[in-house]
């Protein structure tokens, strides 16, 4: 998940802490999710596939 999220951010120009501050979470739990120390929610997901233009979510998150 680490290097999709950092493939994505460099991709769209976005900082991670702006990443952070579009889902409404700290960079901290940013990092924790990232790292997959922490669990995503549906509205985080959610978010992440308007803001990437995610097309398979099963993929992104899971596969």
């Amino acid at each position: 998940m680490q290097e999709k999220i950092t493939k994505l951010l460099e991709e769209y120009k976005i900082s991670f802490g702006e990443l952070a501050e579009a889902l409404g979470i700290s960079k901290q739990t940013l990092t924790k999710k990232v790292t997959g120390n922490m669990d995503w929610t549906y509205p985080e997901m959610t978010k992440l596939m308007e803001i990437f233009h995610i097309v398979d979510p099963q993929e992104f998150f899971f596969g």
